[in-house]
Protein backbone atom coordinates (compact mmCIF):
# COMPACT_ATOMS: atom_id res chain seq x y z
CA UNK A 1 0.00 0.00 0.00
CA UNK A 2 2.97 2.51 0.67
CA UNK A 3 4.53 2.06 -2.39
CA UNK A 4 1.51 2.62 -4.10
CA UNK A 5 0.59 5.94 -2.39
CA UNK A 6 4.73 6.85 -3.00
CA UNK A 7 3.87 6.37 -6.43
CA UNK A 8 0.71 8.38 -6.53
CA UNK A 9 2.49 11.18 -5.07
CA UNK A 10 4.87 11.76 -7.17
CA UNK A 11 2.53 11.32 -9.83
CA UNK A 12 0.57 14.29 -8.54
CA UNK A 13 3.88 16.27 -7.62
CA UNK A 14 5.22 15.73 -11.15
CA UNK A 15 2.22 16.75 -13.00
CA UNK A 16 1.69 19.26 -10.97
CA UNK A 17 4.92 20.43 -11.39
CA UNK A 18 4.52 20.05 -15.45
CA UNK A 19 1.16 22.17 -15.36
CA UNK A 20 3.07 25.05 -13.07
CA UNK A 21 6.08 24.91 -15.62
CA UNK A 22 3.49 25.36 -18.74
CA UNK A 23 1.74 28.19 -16.79
CA UNK A 24 5.06 30.08 -16.57
CA UNK A 25 5.26 29.45 -20.21
CA UNK A 26 1.97 31.01 -20.97
CA UNK A 27 2.40 34.04 -19.14
CA UNK A 28 5.47 34.51 -21.54
CA UNK A 29 3.77 33.60 -24.55
CA UNK A 30 0.19 34.49 -24.69
CA UNK A 31 -0.80 37.82 -26.69
CA UNK A 32 -2.89 39.60 -23.99
CA UNK A 33 -3.62 40.09 -20.68
CA UNK A 34 -6.45 38.01 -20.41
CA UNK A 35 -5.07 34.88 -22.46
CA UNK A 36 -2.26 35.55 -19.73
CA UNK A 37 -4.54 35.54 -16.93
CA UNK A 38 -6.45 32.27 -18.28
CA UNK A 39 -3.07 30.58 -18.06
CA UNK A 40 -2.27 32.00 -14.57
CA UNK A 41 -5.18 31.29 -13.07
CA UNK A 42 -5.97 27.68 -14.69
CA UNK A 43 -2.80 25.91 -14.89
CA UNK A 44 -1.08 27.63 -11.77
CA UNK A 45 -3.77 26.27 -9.62
CA UNK A 46 -4.08 23.02 -11.21
CA UNK A 47 -0.49 22.82 -10.95
CA UNK A 48 -0.79 23.31 -7.16
CA UNK A 49 -3.28 21.98 -6.56
CA UNK A 50 -1.77 18.60 -7.73
CA UNK A 51 1.60 19.35 -5.76
CA UNK A 52 -0.50 20.04 -2.53
CA UNK A 53 -2.07 16.86 -3.26
CA UNK A 54 0.80 14.76 -3.40
CA UNK A 55 2.96 16.55 -0.92
CA UNK A 56 -0.48 15.42 1.02
CA UNK A 57 -0.51 11.82 0.06
CA UNK A 58 3.25 11.98 1.16
CA UNK A 59 2.73 13.67 4.41
CA UNK A 60 -0.45 11.59 5.38
CA UNK A 61 -3.22 12.87 7.12
CA UNK A 62 -2.46 11.34 10.32
CA UNK A 63 -1.82 12.09 14.02
CA UNK A 64 0.36 15.22 13.14
CA UNK A 65 -1.33 18.61 12.15
CA UNK A 66 1.47 18.39 8.70
CA UNK A 67 -1.60 16.91 6.51
CA UNK A 68 -4.29 18.57 7.74
CA UNK A 69 -2.04 21.92 7.54
CA UNK A 70 -1.80 20.77 3.70
CA UNK A 71 -5.49 20.62 3.24
CA UNK A 72 -5.91 24.38 4.67
CA UNK A 73 -3.35 25.73 2.05
CA UNK A 74 -5.47 23.90 -0.55
CA UNK A 75 -8.59 25.04 0.40
CA UNK A 76 -7.85 28.41 0.46
CA UNK A 77 -5.61 28.06 -2.84
CA UNK A 78 -8.91 26.54 -4.51
CA UNK A 79 -11.08 29.58 -3.40
CA UNK A 80 -8.79 32.82 -3.71
CA UNK A 81 -7.30 31.53 -7.43
CA UNK A 82 -10.52 32.14 -9.14
CA UNK A 83 -11.85 35.28 -7.41
CA UNK A 84 -9.07 36.97 -7.36
CA UNK A 85 -8.22 35.90 -11.59
CA UNK A 86 -12.28 36.91 -11.85
CA UNK A 87 -11.44 40.98 -9.86
CA UNK A 88 -8.64 41.12 -12.30
CA UNK A 89 -10.40 40.47 -15.76
CA UNK A 90 -13.44 42.38 -14.35
CA UNK A 91 -11.01 45.31 -13.18
CA UNK A 92 -9.11 45.13 -17.21
CA UNK A 93 -12.65 45.22 -18.50
CA UNK A 94 -13.62 48.35 -16.48
CA UNK A 95 -10.17 49.72 -17.24
CA UNK A 96 -10.84 49.77 -21.23
CA UNK A 97 -8.60 46.87 -22.13
CA UNK A 98 -10.15 44.75 -25.20
CA UNK A 99 -9.32 41.07 -25.40
CA UNK A 100 -7.21 39.77 -28.27
CA UNK A 101 -8.87 38.18 -31.17
CA UNK A 102 -7.25 36.52 -34.15
CA UNK A 103 -8.75 38.63 -37.00
CA UNK A 104 -7.64 42.00 -34.85
CA UNK A 105 -11.01 43.23 -34.58
CA UNK A 106 -12.53 43.64 -31.16
CA UNK A 107 -15.39 41.14 -30.23
CA UNK A 108 -18.94 42.01 -29.83
CA UNK A 109 -19.28 41.15 -26.32
CA UNK A 110 -18.83 44.11 -24.14
CA UNK A 111 -19.48 45.10 -20.42
CA UNK A 112 -23.29 45.62 -19.74
CA UNK A 113 -24.05 49.48 -20.24
CA UNK A 114 -24.44 49.83 -16.31
CA UNK A 115 -21.48 48.19 -14.74
CA UNK A 116 -18.77 51.25 -15.39
CA UNK A 117 -20.68 54.03 -15.05
CA UNK A 118 -22.98 52.84 -12.20
CA UNK A 119 -20.27 50.73 -10.06
CA UNK A 120 -20.31 53.05 -7.15
CA UNK A 121 -16.31 51.68 -5.60
CA UNK A 122 -15.11 52.89 -9.72
CA UNK A 123 -16.86 56.16 -9.68
CA UNK A 124 -15.19 57.16 -6.23
CA UNK A 125 -11.55 56.09 -6.96
CA UNK A 126 -12.65 58.04 -10.39
CA UNK A 127 -13.29 60.86 -8.61
CA UNK A 128 -10.57 60.85 -5.67
CA UNK A 129 -8.12 60.05 -8.07
CA UNK A 130 -8.85 63.67 -10.44
CA UNK A 131 -9.16 65.50 -6.99
CA UNK A 132 -5.67 64.36 -5.90
CA UNK A 133 -4.88 65.60 -9.52
CA UNK A 134 -6.05 68.93 -9.05
CA UNK A 135 -4.54 69.02 -6.05
CA UNK A 136 -1.06 68.31 -6.95
CA UNK A 137 -1.45 70.89 -9.84
CA UNK A 138 -2.58 73.72 -8.01
CA UNK A 139 0.36 73.05 -5.60
CA UNK A 140 3.29 76.01 -5.77
CA UNK A 141 6.18 74.24 -7.26
CA UNK A 142 9.18 74.32 -4.96
CA UNK A 143 11.75 76.47 -4.43
CA UNK A 144 14.06 76.49 -7.14
CA UNK A 145 12.24 74.28 -9.23
CA UNK A 146 10.64 77.46 -11.30
CA UNK A 147 10.68 77.46 -14.90
CA UNK A 148 12.98 80.39 -15.74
Amino acid sequence: MTLFLDILSWACIVTGGVFCLLSGIGLVRLPDVFTRMHAASLADTLGAGLVLLGLVLQAGVGADLVGIKLILILVFLLFTSPVATHALAHAALLDGLVPWSRDGHAPKARLASEDPDEDGFLADTRDDRSAAEAETDALPSPVGTEAR
